[in-house]
């Protein structure tokens, strides 16, 4: 038996605890800390979290999986030219400043390590760490930001042979897309853009931030605000700063080679997007993201012959470019990791290093589900509620998921709070929020009960063996859509039905739920398709606005008891408000 430990300690930091090639549990700092997107730090919070679970100590651990991000700057040789450097890290270090432990993002030494024909671990202090750290005799990697994406999206597809495509804001290196092929558990890379001022991922954050929103987080209330502008308004004006290389296989703009790359383009895209509607600018942004990533990937897809794609990195949260994806003629079946922030770097480090043995290059199944985080029993939710002065009205399984049909066939809202949490950045059923999905008007209420800004609707979680009634162009893209990854059209004679869950141009984003991944959950929604004739129910996640999602009971009563929910199934027991 081997157990491999990967960690991301940038940018939305996590960890992850593989046995044998199978997540057996991960997290992200966030959903302990309880701080939005928490991380850029070394922080064992998530470590513990997953020792504590597995009943493992840290000198039981054979492998640990990390990338280039931040880790504590006594581990460093502090030779003459890393003084040089510490003037570009000055904004890092200001960051962290009064620790006792300042901190150092390991790929600000990328660039200068290769020009210097150095490795990087030639100058980490990996003997001081793992004894620091009480890793006993564990082996310790680094590995890249992009080949981190690109693993877990091929490992996990079920595809075995296909092609990946990363693409988010930046990575190590600069590179912020990559090409590449996946077979028989091995990844290998055919091109990349690493050149400032053409990432796809920061030409989005940078109108995300211009609309007053926070780049890195509010991106998806930019995909919402686009379908209700004209994209030809500006679309033209934008394409300088987002275009197709001469290759057609990388990205490129009219900002590439200047002294400051990224602020020259931003502030070009301000100059001319000022005096129009955010409506309009939205729609602009998203059809270039959508007409260059879709021409980049049609051309690779021609060249290499492969018809199954597996996608991964911060930009492919944008449900709508999926669509188009996967609509594609030269695609067959796509599949979006579902952690696909750098959240799930995690997770791809470990993959990766559990695949550097060829032994374990063995086909692998199509990724089953994401519920790898913590799980609370009725007794600990007992005693909670009990320390809260609540009552314990427990019910049976049978008798929870008819009362929790029945309340959201009424209307209300119920707060659903069973086994084990789900990672990454979507609520699929065990953190959520639930709802009838009949009438638009409960996407203004509850946004204004949840002190949220959307414009987009709520998603719905659909029975599986209903999804093609409902939804258009399922079949490509029916495993990823588990995961609530892409957008689909509605059809027209049940858009007015499910109104709640149907944005202005016809799209909805499922989570298409399977009776052998979510038995409860399923069993729910079915209940709730008796009584209403609907097969689907309202899902969002189960949080307040800029909070995490609730991890633990505390988090869910609290929402309770401040009657962001009407209803609270958690665990066997039931609550209510009336």
């Amino acid at each position: 038996m081997s157990w491999t430990l990967g960690l991301q300690t940038g940018h939305e930091a996590s960890a992850c605890l593989l046995r044998d090639g199978e997540v057996i549990a991960a997290i992200s700092d966030e959903r302990l800390t309880r701080i939005k997107n928490d991380g850029g730090k070394y922080n064992d919070i998530s470590i513990n979290w997953l020792l504590n679970y597995t009943g493992l100590q840290r000198q039981d651990l054979d492998h640990l999986a990390f990338l280039y991000t931040f880790f504590p700057e006594k581990y460093f040789y502090r030779e003459s030219w890393i003084k040089e450097f510490e003037r570009r890290i000055s904004r890092t270090k200001k960051a962290f400043s009064g620790q006792e432990d300042p901190q150092m993002l390991l790929g600000n030494f990328l660039d200068r390590l290769a020009k210097e024909g150095k490795k990087f671990e030639d100058h980490f202090k990996q003997a001081d760490f793992l004894r620091d750290e009480g890793f006993g005799l564990a082996t310790l990697k680094f590995y890249d930001h992009h080949t981190v994406h690109a693993y877990p999206a091929g490992y996990f597809s079920g595809f075995n042979d296909c092609a990946v495509i990363t693409i988010d804001g930046v990575g190590d290196w600069d590179i912020c897309h990559t090409n590449g092929l996946y077979k028989d558990g091995v990844y290998t890379r055919a091109q990349m853009t690493n050149q400032q001022g053409a990432s796809p991922g920061l030409f989005y954050s940078i109108i995300t931030k211009m609309l007053g929103f926070k780049p890195m987080r509010h991106e998806g209330k930019i995909v919402g605000l686009a379908a209700m502008g004209d994209p030809l308004v500006l679309r033209e004006a934008y394409r300088k700063a987002l275009r197709v290389s001469a290759d057609g296989l990388t990205f490129t703009s009219d900002f590439v080679g200047r002294e400051e790359p990224e602020n020259e383009r931003a502030a070009y895209l301000a100059e001319v997007s000022a005096g129009h509607r955010r409506e309009d600018i939205s729609a602009a942004v998203q059809l270039v993201l959508e007409e260059t990533v879709l021409e980049v990937t049609q051309n690779y897809l021609k060249k290499t012959g492969q018809r199954k794609l597996a996608l991964n990195g911060g930009v492919f949260a944008n449900v709508k470019l999926n669509q188009r994806l996967a609509a594609l003629a030269e695609v067959d079946s796509l599949f979006v990791f579902p952690p696909m922030s750098d959240t799930g770097n995690a997770v791809g480090a470990a993959v990766m290093n559990w695949l550097e043995d060829p032994a374990h290059r063995t086909p692998q199944a199509p990724l089953k589900d994401v519920y790898w985080g913590p799980e609370y029993s009725d007794d600990e939710i007992a005693a909670y509620l009990q320390s809260q002065g609540l009552p314990l009205n427990k019910l049976s399984s049978e008798d929870l998921v008819q009362r929790a049909a029945q309340n959201i066939h009424d209307g209300k809202i119920v707060g659903w709070f069973q086994g084990r949490m789900e990672f990454g950045p979507r609520a699929l059923g065990n953190r959520s929020m639930l709802a009838r999905p009949t009438k638009s008007d409960i996407n203004n209420w509850l946004n204004d009960r949840l002190d949220r800004s959307e414009f987009m609707p709520f998603a719905p979680s659909v029975l599986a063996e209903h999804a093609d009634e409902i939804f258009i162009g399922v079949e490509k893209a029916r495993h990823t859509a588990e995961f609530m990854t892409v957008t689909f059209d509605t059809k027209p004679e049940w858009r007015e039905r499910i109104q709640a869950v149907v944005h202005v141009d016809g799209t909805a984003r499922p989570q298409v739920v399977r009776a052998d991944r979510n038995p409860l959950y399923h069993q729910l929604i079915s209940a709730y398709y008796k009584l209403s004739g609907i097969p689907l129910v309202l899902n969002t996640s189960f949080n307040v606005h800029e909070e995490p999602i609730v991890c633990a009971p505390p988090e869910a009563v609290r929402a309770f008891v401040e009657k962001r929910v009407d209803c609270l199934a958690i665990g066997s027991y039931w609550l209510t408000h009336t």
